[in-house]
């Protein structure tokens, strides 16, 4: 059938004609007036050269050719159907490969106990961290090499779409025994200690920089670590301090023995979101994944550690 000059609504009416065995009824089934629905029947005995319907006292009787139609039309009716339903998305039994960034906190936090809900509500599933500067995730969403990031980002354009997962306070670490700082740590005691921080190329963790730089203040960075996973061994082997939040405070401690005291400065809570964007946004896998996303950083994610 010559798909270009035909109308695909004749054949809702074809249908409907076929299952009720009446252009009355046919007519109220589809909300149309009974001329409506007659006019129609024509066009469709004029493209197909055949009557398709013939009036007895039991209503309309399909042809030969309407009967063989019929299951035709059936199917491509419930084709044309399916494509208002979303891509169905079974976990159990899905094949999806999901490609995401999370930082190097993230990594060690989150992604354990993701993979762990992973490999449990969806085996088949395939989960890559993409290894991206702070400065190319955006980038990489819109060019959908990755599917979804999780952290905080500044200058979020419009065809990002974005959900607050989790926040929290910094803490300040440093060794268990450390010589000059007890149970407590004054700003004096802050000051005065040598400090490492976690830095890559692309991000930095400036903000308490920043706060302290307000109030006339600077702290002296004595080792800068591009590994944050190398930071709570180097704080436990040495006397300098680091800022983290407490999140991953609580993960050192249980690596090295080492104790978690409040920053003596005003700080903003950390903020973890995560991004996506708009053309993933009603996919039921991706939605999916999100969720899991969410209720994995929900609580404490120390779980899985």
């Amino acid at each position: 059938m010559a798909i270009g000059d035909f109308n695909l609504n004749l054949l809702k009416t074809f249908d409907a004609i076929y299952r009720h065995r009446s252009v009355s009824a046919a007519a109220q089934a589809l909300d149309l007036t009974q001329p409506a629905v007659s006019a129609a029947l024509n066009k469709l005995r004029e493209h197909f050269g055949n009557p398709l319907f013939v009036r007895t006292s039991r209503g309309m009787h399909p042809t030969p050719w309407a009967m063989h139609m019929a299951p035709k039309v059936a199917r491509v009716l419930e084709s044309v159907n399916a494509l208002d339903e979303p891509m169905p998305f079974k976990p159990q039994t899905a094949r999806n490969h999901f490609r995401i960034y999370v930082n190097d906190v993230g990594l060690m936090m989150m992604i354990p106990l993701l993979t762990r809900h992973l490999q449990n509500d969806a085996p088949g599933t395939q989960l890559t961290v993409v290894d991206l500067r702070q400065d190319e995730v955006l980038e990489a969403l819109d060019a959908g090499y990755i599917d979804l990031a999780i952290g905080y980002f500044v200058g979020v354009p419009g065809w990002a779409r974005q959900q607050n997962l989790r926040g929290g306070p910094y803490v300040c670490v440093m060794r268990q025994d450390h010589p000059d700082i007890g149970d407590t740590l004054s700003l004096t005691q802050f000051l005065d200690a040598r400090h490492a921080l976690y830095w890559t190329r692309g991000a930095t963790y400036g903000r308490l920089d920043e706060v302290l730089a307000k109030r006339g203040l600077a702290r002296e960075i004595a080792v800068r670590l591009p590994r944050l996973s190398a930071l709570p061994f180097l704080i436990a082997a040495t006397d300098l301090v680091a800022t983290v939040p407490e999140d991953l405070g609580l993960l050192f401690r249980r690596l090295v023995p080492i104790k978690l005291l409040p920053v003596p400065v005003a700080l903003p809570n950390i903020q973890i979101k995560q991004y996506w964007h708009e053309r993933l946004h009603a996919d039921t896998a991706h939605r999916w994944l999100r969720n899991l996303v969410r209720q994995t950083t929900q609580g404490s994610m120390l779980d899985a550690s």
